[in-house]
């Protein structure tokens, strides 16, 4: 016997089951990666994601605080607020009552404070002038200029 007429390997025998292995081919399973892969990624964009919506919010915030500008001239304070549609506010200030001075913890601590005006506005009796640099001296001048143009009007500030 030779290496290969072993009675166990017959190469037409092979041959044959071989071409009919090929040709009846069934598929007996088949799958895909599970996307348990991506776990790791999946989790830290979910994440990111969560950052992101906060974020945009804090961006539109800063838009909005930095576009809130209040303007004091020698008769009118003038409020503009707005990010993509801009109000504008006008207050003679001979109309105004009364200038208190509120501020925070925090306020104090940066040296801001909020101006509180009371007007004779019917739409807008009470008027917040938040976190204001040196609110302190901007309420003197504002007091100041409040005096001097009720004078110029002949304007009495009185309660209803």
């Amino acid at each position: 016997m030779h290496g290969n007429d072993s009675p166990l390997f017959d190469p037409t025998v092979v041959t044959a089951t071989s071409a009919q292995f090929r040709s009846e081919q069934v598929v007996l399973w088949e799958s895909s990666e599970g996307q348990v892969v991506n776990f790791g990624i999946f989790l830290v964009c979910g994440l990111l994601f969560l950052l992101v919506i906060p974020m945009l919010y804090a961006v539109y915030r800063y838009a909005k605080t930095a576009r809130h500008t209040y303007t004091l001239t020698d008769q009118r304070l003038i409020e503009k607020q707005g990010v993509l549609i801009q109000r504008i506010e006008t207050l003679e200030l001979y109309r105004v009552k009364d200038i208190s001075i509120r501020s925070t913890l925090l306020q104090t601590i940066v040296g801001r404070g909020t101006i509180i005006l009371e007007t004779m506005e019917a739409s807008s009796p009470v008027i917040r002038l938040v976190a204001i640099p040196n609110a302190f001296e901007v309420s003197s001048m504002l007091r100041n200029y409040v005096e001097k143009c009720r004078v110029m009007k002949g304007v009495r500030a009185f309660d209803r």
